[in-house]
């Protein structure tokens, strides 16, 4: 079986440039943003701990959970994200090319698992879902960081026929808790309301907090936690 079949999109063909969205301003401010809510679901983990990040690209956000005091095994179906990671030294990290839905590991071998933009490009979440809770331990904890098919942002970057977005599969907040529901308690953050108007970007943080207070859920990035 072709390796990339697993994938809605080959990943391969965009490495090169994949980091150069993070360096501009909108890029940027949702990056922030999106890690403000992990840092509140990480609040209480413990450094040293073993993390499987699933779908690491090219580690943009392996080095996040390096900094948060994980020590990181990162894997990715695409050999060029994951050559690129490599490359970067990041601390207490290593790489490795298997497939999600098929992992190369024992049961219980992590203490938590995470997978930030990946379920919408696999063929069978479900599946990839019941790899990544085979390999956590008893009582540990799945991460997911997950674009959210309520967001007009997000809709219209899937309506751009190249971009790697149209072959994405977004899902709505009720949606992600339905999938994650069966394999433990799950919370859920929206983060991500960052306006379309370039020069208003920097009052995001603000933004974001009045969208949250009005219980708005349309947010671009959806980041949820499960307690297996």
């Amino acid at each position: 079986m072709n390796q990339k079949s697993t994938l809605r999109f080959n990943f391969d063909k965009i490495a090169g440039g994949y980091d150069e969205w993070y360096q501009t301003a909108q890029g940027a401010m949702y990056d922030k943003l999106e890690k403000k809510a992990f840092d509140k679901l990480l609040a209480n983990y413990h450094n040293g701990s073993q993390l499987l990040e699933i779908g690491c690209g090219t580690g943009h956000w392996s080095r996040y959970f390096s900094d948060k005091g994980f020590e990181v095994t990162g894997i990715d179906i695409s050999e060029q994200m994951v050559r690129i990671a490599g490359t970067k030294d990041i601390p207490n990290c290593r790489f490795h090319v298997a497939d999600g839905q098929s992992l190369p590991f024992f049961n219980n071998s992590f203490d938590a698992a995470a997978a930030i933009t990946t379920l919408e490009f696999a063929e069978n979440p479900q599946k990839l879902i019941s790899e990544m809770a085979r390999c956590i331990k008893p009582g540990g904890r799945l991460l997911f960081g997950v674009l959210n098919s309520l967001s007009s942002y997000n809709l219209k970057r899937k309506k751009k026929a190249k971009s790697v977005y149209a072959s994405a599969r977004l899902f709505s907040p009720d949606q992600l808790k339905s999938l994650l529901g069966s394999f433990g308690t799950v919370k859920i953050l929206i983060a991500g309301f960052v306006p379309q108007i370039k020069w208003l970007i920097w009052v995001s943080p603000l933004f974001e907090y009045l969208c949250r207070l009005m219980g708005r859920n349309n947010g671009a990035f959806i980041a949820a936690e499960v307690q297996l």
